[in-house]
């Protein structure tokens, strides 16, 4: 089993991989940042330098050299800028890459997760990985290592400095600045834990922003928005909580912070004066002395901001990362083959199928065939699976025993890519992107050109009514295509699918939120579709079912009964009490 610290330096490893097309970028920050913080140190010595003339005062000598100095000065202030500038510009553009890159990585990864990942998942945590988490990570990527570099060239170079200046002011800042260190180590752990705990309420706020506005029509249709309001301010109201936890843990942290780096100037101060008095420390040294604390406290300063970010981008990092190492099962194997021709027959041998092996058995060893071209209707009450049935031929999820086979070939050997774009689907629910009903329709097949999806259309009888929108096929439908009826939505869905033209069709429930009308249009085009190509049609209305050559009854897990409408009604059975019970409203 994978250690933590395995799996840690794991994550390391895959995270500094993403520095790799950025190595020159990376190369010049880390070298800008290296030469201004070199530049700060050598700053204090020029001024002691400077002082020394003053003290010695030869006038000639001293102009000459402080002029000198002057243009020293100058020329390393000039290269601060441009130090400075590369490191904010080019350094924070290698960060913005490395964001995109990573988001990237992050969106393609969780798209191909299979549907049990997503079956767990709320979308708003998912868009939180991607977006907060992501920008965090990248921040400390970018600023991480200048910032280290910066510190640690500061730092050792002032200590250096302050043990060739007095060793008993260097001991003696030593030792605040160690109580500095083991004040701060202390509540680091602290501050990771609150900061990781932030991050996942602010997903679960996401979330559940996220449900409220793509649900607003139905939560005003229910007067929930009292409801609604009153979760959110729950979750606002913990989410606070862990805010000023955040904010106490941080005041203490940055509030010793000052006060002890604050508390080391007058010490020094104090101390240096007593040397200056006993005539062991020059007062020019004991100003360049003073200069390389204060050299010394912009680092410590920014240090408690970088321990923030470091914590911020360390939760992020850890998030995104329980992400990126989810693997899906359902991946082409090594012998995978892509089918120039997909006729279209489906053949379930012994085929069982449980979601975890906690969970009920939704079949047990089902067995049937369906010829190239055929039209099966799937019977069954709510709950039995029918769906899930046909998620598992485009193996939207895997079979857990047996094996489905396409023209003879198992379809855990046909590649992913090859086996989707050659079946259809058609759902009760359709989703339609945000975007123009060209845009729509032409996401079955997006090289199609302009006649093609009018083709398509019109053989979905949705030609009509798309002309008489505002403009046509380059109306926006808006999101989830709200603008339009749920008629209008099938058809459109069913356009995509002729579209598409796949010789193996799944239509799942496609007319059960319908009036008669809209039922009447979409019946008419689904019938068209359907034509000499392979149809599987799940369905709770006989309306929908009535011209299948097939019909299979499903009931516990089990295919109970197959046959026509009028072969199933004459045995009495299974298919004749939903009939009797339910009639054309609930089959």
């Amino acid at each position: 089993m994978e250690t933590k610290t395995k799996k840690l330096n794991k994550r390391l490893k895959k995270l500094i991989s993403y520095y790799g097309p950025y190595k020159k970028q990376l190369f010049f920050d880390i070298f800008f940042s290296v030469l201004s913080a070199s530049i700060a140190i050598t700053v204090p010595l020029i001024i002691r330098h400077v002082l020394n003339e003053v003290i010695n005062f030869e006038p000639n000598v001293a102009r000459k050299n402080i002029f000198l100095y002057g243009i020293v000065v100058f020329s390393l202030f000039v290269i601060l800028f441009f130090c400075y500038y590369y490191t904010s510009y080019y350094g924070k553009n290698m960060g913005a890459k490395i964001e995109i890159d990573l988001s990237k990585d992050a969106f393609n990864h969780i798209q191909n997760l299979p549907f049990d990942f997503h079956d767990e998942q709320k979308v708003g945590k998912l868009l939180s990985y991607i977006s907060a988490d992501i920008s965090n990570v990248s921040i400390l990527m970018h600023q991480a290592p200048e910032e280290i570099i910066i510190f640690i060239i500061r730092f050792v170079g002032a200590f250096f400095m302050f043990f060739l200046t007095n060793k008993i002011l260097a001991f003696i800042t030593a030792g605040i600045l160690a109580l500095v260190f083991l004040f701060s180590i202390n509540l680091v752990p602290k501050i990771h834990k609150t900061i990781l705990e932030r991050r996942e309420l602010f997903s679960e706020l996401d979330a559940s922003l996220e449900e409220s506005l793509i649900g607003v029509r139905t939560v005003q249709s229910f007067t929930g928005e009292k409801a609604e309001a009153l979760k959110f301010s729950k979750l606002c109201d913990v989410y606070f909580d862990n805010i000023k936890i955040i904010n106490k843990v941080s005041g203490i942290f940055g509030s010793g912070l000052m006060s002890f780096v604050i508390g080391l100037v007058p010490i020094v101060t104090l101390i240096g004066a007593a040397f200056v008095l006993d005539q062991t420390l020059s007062i020019n040294e004991l100003i360049t002395f003073m200069l390389y604390i204060d050299i010394l406290i912009g680092p410590i300063f920014s240090f408690s901001t970088l321990i923030q970010q470091f914590q911020e981008g360390f939760s992020g990092f850890t998030r995104i990362f329980e992400i990126l190492e989810k693997k899906s099962e359902i991946v082409d194997s090594e012998k995978s083959i892509e089918l120039k021709k997909i006729e279209g027959n489906i053949e379930f041998k012994n085929v069982s199928f449980y979601y975890s092996k906690d969970d009920k058995v939704i079949f047990k060893d089902l067995n049937f065939k369906i010829k190239a071209g055929e039209c099966v209707a799937l019977v069954g009450s709510s709950g039995t699976g029918k769906s899930t049935l046909c998620n598992l031929i485009p193996r939207f999820y895997d079979v857990s025993d047996g094996e489905i086979l396409i023209d003879g070939f198992n379809i855990k050997n046909i590649k992913l890519e090859n086996l989707r774009k050659n079946i259809g689907f058609v759902h009760q629910d359709t989703f339609l992107f945000s975007g123009t009903v060209m845009d729509n329709i032409r996401y079955g097949r997006p090289e199609a050109t302009d006649e093609d999806v009018i083709k398509a259309a019109k053989n979905a009888y949705a030609n009509d009514f798309i002309e008489c929108l505002a403009k046509g096929y380059n109306t926006q439908i808006g999101q989830r295509g709200l603008k339009i009826s749920g008629g209008q939505k099938q058809r459109l869905a069913i356009a995509r699918a002729f579209l598409k033209n796949p010789p193996i069709l799944v239509l799942d429930e496609a007319t059960s939120n319908l009036d008669s009308e809209g039922e009447k249009h979409v019946m008419a085009s689904m019938q068209q579709l359907s034509e000499n190509r392979t149809t599987i049609i799940i369905a709770h209305r006989l309306s929908t079912i009535k011209n299948s050559k097939r019909i299979l009854v499903i009931d516990e897990g089990v295919i109970k009964e197959e046959g026509t409408h009028e072969e199933l009604m004459s045995k009495n059975g299974v298919y004749k009490k939903f009939y009797t019970n339910f009639h054309e409203t609930n089959i």
